[in-house]
């Protein structure tokens, strides 16, 4: 079974507020973009997501948390 692993070659990221919507409850709801160009295989790519800062916060301190747990192994 081959594996192939990607490498993160840039990220780029924004964060923005819905200032209109036809939906009257997303209307000045803020959210996350995040986008990450990958290389696999030597093909590159781009990953686009967007989370609300809900997922945003939650999201970041799962970051922090794998970076605690590769700082213990070290």
């Amino acid at each position: 079974m081959d594996i192939a692993f990607s490498k993160i070659l840039d990220v780029s990221w924004k964060f923005g507020v819905t200032a209109a919507s036809s939906e009257l409850d997303k209307a000045g709801k803020m959210f996350f973009q995040l986008r990450l160009l990958i290389d696999t295989a030597g093909k590159t790519s781009s990953v686009f997501t967007e989370m609300t800062l809900t997922e945003f916060y939650k999201f970041f301190h799962d970051l922090e948390k794998a970076k605690n747990n590769l700082d213990l192994l070290s």
